[in-house]
Parts: C-alpha cells; sequence; structure tokens
C-alpha cells in the first residue's frame, strides 16, 4: 500500500504500476505473488542461511545471507517467471524479452530484528523487493512516498531511487527478497550487432 509522506498530497495509482512526478518521473511496479507456501519456504531458507559475515555489513543493518544466495534457486526464478509472465504487456520495456534483455546480478534475504534498520540508499540497477511478512514501512523521501508492505507484496523501483527506514520498533522479526536486474551483456552484444547491420544497410 502506498502512502504519501505529506498527508496533504493525493495519491493516483492503476492496478500494477504508479507513475510519480516529485520532482522526476518515476514508474513503480507492484504486486501480489499469491502463493503463501512458497512464501513461507522463502522464510525458512532465509532463517537457516543467514551470513554472519553480511549482519550490519552493508545499508542492511540487521541479518543478510549472501548477495547470491536466491539467484539460482528454483523458487526465485519460479518468482521472476511469475513477473514476467504478469507484467509484460503493462510493462513491455522491461518484461517483453526479459530474459534476453536483462540478468538478475544479486538476489539475497534480509532478516529484520527489532531496533535494526535501512539506512537510506540507491542502486544502480532495477530493483525489487518482495516481502515475506508484513514489512518496515519503506520511505522514498525523493518521491515524498512511504509503502507499507504486506506478505506477498512485491515492489520493483528504477534506479537512482532513495528508499530507507529508521528503527524498527516492532515486536517481530521482518523478512524479504530483495533482487538488483541488471541489463544482460548479450542484449548489449546483439544491439551492436544490428547497428553494424543498419550502417551496412544504408551504405547499400
Amino acid at each position: 500500500m502506498f502512502k504519501f509522506i505529506n498527508k496533504e498530497d493525493k495519491l493516483n495509482q492503476n492496478q500494477n504500476s504508479l507513475t510519480i512526478t516529485y520532482p522526476r518521473t518515476v514508474n513503480i511496479i507492484f504486486g501480489h505473488y499469491p502463493f503463501p507456501e512458497l512464501i513461507n519456504h522463502f522464510i525458512i531458507e532465509i532463517k537457516n542461511n543467514l551470513d554472519l559475515k553480511m549482519e550490519n555489513y552493508t545499508h542492511v543493518k540487521g541479518g543478510m545471507t549472501d548477495w547470491n544466495y536466491f539467484k539460482d534457486k528454483k523458487d526465485f526464478i519460479n518468482f521472476m517467471t511469475y513477473l514476467i509472465n504478469k507484467h509484460q504487456t503493462t510493462q513491455p520495456e522491461i518484461f517483453k524479452f526479459f530474459l534476453e534483455k536483462f540478468i538478475i546480478t544479486n538476489a539475497w534475504g534480509n532478516e529484520i530484528k527489532p531496533n535494526d534498520n535501512l539506512t537510506y540508499h540507491d542502486h544502480s540497477d532495477l530493483h525489487g523487493i518482495l516481502y515475506l511478512t508484513k514489512g518496515c514501512e519503506l520511505h522514498l523521501p525523493e518521491l515524498n512516498l512511504k509503502i507499507n508492505p504486506h506478505p506477498g507484496d512485491y515492489y520493483i523501483f528504477p534506479p537512482k531511487i532513495l528508499h530507507g527506514f529508521d528503527k524498527y520498533e516492532g515486536q517481530t522479526n521482518r523478512y524479504s527478497l530483495i533482487f538488483n536486474i541488471g541489463q544482460g551483456e548479450s542484449f548489449e552484444f546483439n544491439k551492436k550487432i544490428n547497428l553494424i547491420k543498419n550502417k551496412k544497410m544504408k551504405k547499400l
């Protein structure tokens, strides 16, 4: 669920994405992953595979798995397949020919305990979050926006969106699966090949 930090502003969104200008225009893709048994399995995976070296090491001032723990996991691949099928018509610039254009650069799990926090930061790539439990309220100050997520909710942000949250004051641990989406090398190579072909065609 989206809310403005400044409550006087009004919010308009369609079914699967939110476009907001504050002060720049960005598109946030969102939805709900309707498979609670898989959500629960992700939670168990995170609990059993926290990497002590990663705790408080990054912007996540809490627990983490290895950066790439979920990258090649079958259940995560199934989740990405769901996203591709769900959004390739409404968001074709990302999800149409997704496997040819993009790669998952990282996919990891977070455990947020009482008094943990997420320092404000951004990502250079597309950035996705799948919430496995009710999440900590995520603030996006540049957009005057905050998100109050529920289990199964997912959000995909464009690059360079500042986000974070202050000290978590709840009583139960929160879990989420995070992933970054980068442009694939094969897609860049194909673009170069097509550029060369086009130049040759113009000379003929």
